[in-house]
């Protein structure tokens, strides 16, 4: 994206050369390698057992990729909404320094005809309205004019100074509203470019993971489809964390997909953004933005419903379902199901 600019005054006009929102997401996966740096390739496994554990580290660069492609798309949504703003802001501005400067020159016509009639009447100053008086009353009438064509004078340049003191403000504005936007324009071109290479790095690591998965046993695969039983008893709590955990519930069985977020299948915060959405929350898309949201509560507080994360940085969140358990979208090859808050994992949770 580029703000293309005329040569002298003003004269700036903004305009995005490359497509953002949906088609710039459209747009990056048919941009070209080496949009980022490359990604070391593991050795290939020499067996099954080889391959599930390579997977395992794999797969959580995968999803630590995936949540960074969801924070450079969120990046790259506000500075494009921030781009819009202050591209809105720029016409006013333009329009006010316009209308200052033809207003200045209303005034700058006035001073020239007031200053005209002075040097065509003669009436420069006391002594040539002495020099030119016959008598004493004419050079009262004089003078009395004289004063009269000076206080115009005076209220005309007055006046011609304060419109060029707000012409000088106006440009300033406007001149100040092109460069916000022109730094807005920056910034979202390089949000773009920071998602074009997430996701480019994240694919290379999901393709990677699924070419691990396929060298699994079928058990295997079983196994971590599968999740652990849920608390003891039913969830209790009120708060919009207890009901978009019910909501979660409702999705229990769906598989995991990279950067999902449902109906049919999710990724980690692809589920607590579409549970929380479902109260009435709405969250941003990935784990470390939702990281930052509500209340910071620690590994001894946690109450249900409050979001649990993982990694550092964070790369996984859950909702905590009570009983040591949470509810989230595992990984590749898994379903939504309750598993054991791992407290060696986690790096802390949120309460909205």
């Amino acid at each position: 994206m580029s703000l293309r600019r005329t040569p002298s005054g003003f004269g700036r006009s903004i305009r995005r050369v490359v497509p953002t929102g949906a088609l710039a997401i459209v747009a990056i996966l048919v941009m070209v390698a080496g949009a980022g740096p490359a990604l070391a390739q593991p050795p290939p496994p020499g067996n099954a057992s080889e391959a599930k554990k390579q997977l395992e580290t794999v797969q959580k660069e995968a999803e630590a990729l995936t949540e960074q492609w969801h924070a450079a798309k969120d990046t790259l949504d506000a500075r494009t909404d921030e781009l819009k703003r202050l591209r809105e802001a720029v016409e006013p501005a333009k329009v006010a320094l316009e209308s200052a400067q033809a207003e200045e020159e209303t005034y700058r016509k006035q001073v020239d005809v007031v200053a005209a009639s002075t040097f065509e009447s003669g009436n420069l100053d006391q002594f040539n309205a002495l020099l030119a008086s016959d008598n004493p009353q004419e050079f009262l009438d004089q003078m009395s004019a004289l004063e009269s064509i000076a206080s115009d004078y005076r209220a005309a340049l007055d006046q011609l100074v304060e419109r060029v003191d707000a012409t000088g403000r106006a440009r300033s504005e406007a001149d100040s509203a092109a460069e916000r936007a022109q730094a807005a324009a920056d910034e979202a071109d390089r949000a773009e470019n920071d998602l074009a290479a997430r996701k480019k790095d994240a694919e290379i690591r999901i393709d990677e993971a699924e070419k691990l998965l396929a060298r699994l046993t079928p058990q295997e695969r079983r196994d971590r489809k599968g999740g652990e039983a849920g608390p003891s008893g039913p969830i209790t709590g009120s708060g919009v964390g207890a009901k978009a955990l019910q909501a979660a519930i409702s999705q229990m069985g769906k598989p995991y997909g990279w950067g999902d977020t449902g109906p049919d299948s999710f990724d980690c915060s692809g589920l607590t953004s579409w549970a929380f959405k479902r109260v009435g929350v709405t969250l941003p898309r990935s784990s470390s933005q939702q990281a930052n949201v509500g209340q910071s509560v620690s590994f001894d507080e946690l109450q249900v419903g409050d979001l649990v994360f993982y990694y550092s940085p964070v790369s996984h969140v859950g909702i905590y379902a009570g009983e040591g358990k949470m509810l989230d979208a595992p990984q590749t090859g898994g379903t939504v199901g309750y598993r054991t808050v791992s407290q060696s994992a986690f790096t802390g949770a949120r309460r909205l």
